[in-house]
């Protein structure tokens, strides 16, 4: 069984102290977030084996069935699986005070938690899902939402490990509707994204959701996704040594050819020379450091 993505705009202000914002169930493939995901994240292992790698650690955490990964937002994170196309995860991500959070046992740490069976926490997240997307009942999804998190709580033994947060985005005086599908491009950049789907998401038209970024990023939407991909492609080059210029390229959303020839109007050089560039200056600046 899958359950395609489905997201939630909220409203800035809302009574209840989580707020649902994206939920699904899908083979999971090689995903790599290097400034994290805007919002906390439940990843539940449905079937087949995982493994994620979080900042501060130097090992991987394998995801069998029956473990849920609890995720920060805005914290440093990639995750696959073990064998290619056998790993069904499902997922609900959520928006929630410190204090909140904190009342419930998760806050600024991530956790690999072991549940006794995972079979109650999938019906709940279901129906979080089917109160999502185009019927999206806030309510409903958060009441769901409070019910899976107490049955987690119930079951999970917990082990945590201390992480690092990246500063958040800055709020300023920005459009709320505008940041909130600018964070949704950075969540979802390796997604092909449809900018009429992302208008129809927030409730504007396409006309609209331009100005609005034009207004705050001084930009258009699809520019602004470009810019987001090509960032990371640039963290990748400088990070992923074992990666290719190709898997880097489909990593972050953009067919290899398109990604070069972005990447080089943008740096100035092809992907493979910033790459070779940023080593030498790398030895270099350690050499001088020692």
């Amino acid at each position: 069984m899958k359950l395609g993505l489905r997201s939630n705009f909220s409203p800035e202000e809302h009574p209840v102290p989580f707020t649902v914002y994206t939920v699904g169930m899908e083979q999971q493939g090689v995903l790599s977030r290097m400034e994290g995901f805007s919002a906390h994240q439940l990843l539940i292992t449905v079937s087949g084996r995982g493994r994620a790698h979080l900042l501060g650690q130097n090992k991987w955490d394998i995801l069998e069935e029956n473990t849920v990964l609890y995720v920060p937002a805005g914290f440093p994170n990639e995750y696959m699986p073990v064998v290619e196309g056998d790993w069904l995860l499902a997922f609900v991500s959520f928006h929630g005070s410190e204090v909140a959070l904190a009342s419930w046992g998760f806050g600024d740490t991530s956790s690999v938690l072991s549940v006794r069976s995972a079979d109650r926490l999938l019906k709940l997240l279901k129906s979080i899902w089917l109160h999502s997307g185009p019927d999206y009942d806030a309510w409903a999804a958060s009441e769901q939402l409070f019910a899976l998190l107490t049955e987690l709580r119930k079951q999970s033994c917990e082990d945590r490990s201390p992480p690092e947060l990246l500063r958040p985005l800055p709020e300023a005086s920005r459009s709320p509707t505008a940041l909130k599908a600018a964070k949704f491009l950075q969540d979802y950049m390796h997604r092909d994204i449809s900018i009429s789907h992302l208008a129809e998401q927030v409730g504007y038209s396409q006309k609209q959701l331009t100005r609005l970024f034009l207004q705050t990023f001084q930009t258009t939407p699809l520019q602004y996704l470009r810019r987001v991909r090509l960032k990371a492609g640039q963290l990748l080059l400088e990070t992923g040594e074992s990666m290719s210029i190709s898997q880097i390229a489909l990593r972050v959303g953009m067919e290899p050819t398109y990604f070069t020839r972005e990447f080089r109007r943008v740096y100035g050089v092809v992907p493979g020379k910033y790459r070779l560039q940023y080593g030498r200056e790398a030895a270099a600046q350690a050499e001088t450091d020692a």
